[in-house]
């Protein structure tokens, strides 16, 4: 089966993340990376940010989440008395775990001044790039 506008492959779903998240992002807030091609390699690069708040606004939002995933579990093991045998508590569960991890993650990449992130990425995409070439020459 194939999805339309090639969002089936590996490439394609980047291509649909940068058109959502770096293009055409809904909200005023602009992220602090800007993907471009050139050569057919997508190359990502840091960009600077208007107002120095602008960068913990993911951490706010994951915050919140934790904070309200919270709130509703402590609310459902009120009334419920098999707290684990109902899905509304796992899936808050993994909201917890899955924002909590986000949070780390972003904390690396803002404590992360030599921006080496943006580097690993950059060889990383050359380097696939190479050996790309490569299978295709011979």
């Amino acid at each position: 089966m194939r999805i339309p506008c090639g969002i089936d492959t590996p490439l394609g779903v980047l291509r649909l993340v940068q058109f959502l998240y770096f293009k055409h992002f809904p909200f005023p807030y602009q992220l602090m990376y800007q993907c471009e091609y050139r050569k057919g390699i997508m190359h990502v690069e840091a960009v600077p940010l208007k107002h120095w708040f602008e960068k913990f606004i993911p951490v706010l939002v994951h915050l919140g989440t934790i904070l309200l995933s919270t709130m509703s579990i402590i609310y459902l093991a009120r009334e419920e008395d098999e707290l684990l045998h109902d899905t509304r508590s796992w899936v808050w569960m993994c909201l917890i775990i899955l924002c909590s991890s986000c949070i780390s993650g972003n904390a690396l990449v803002l404590l992360d001044t030599d921006q080496i992130s943006v580097e690993v990425w950059e060889r990383m995409v050359e380097f696939d790039w190479h050996v790309r070439k490569g299978k295709l020459d011979n």
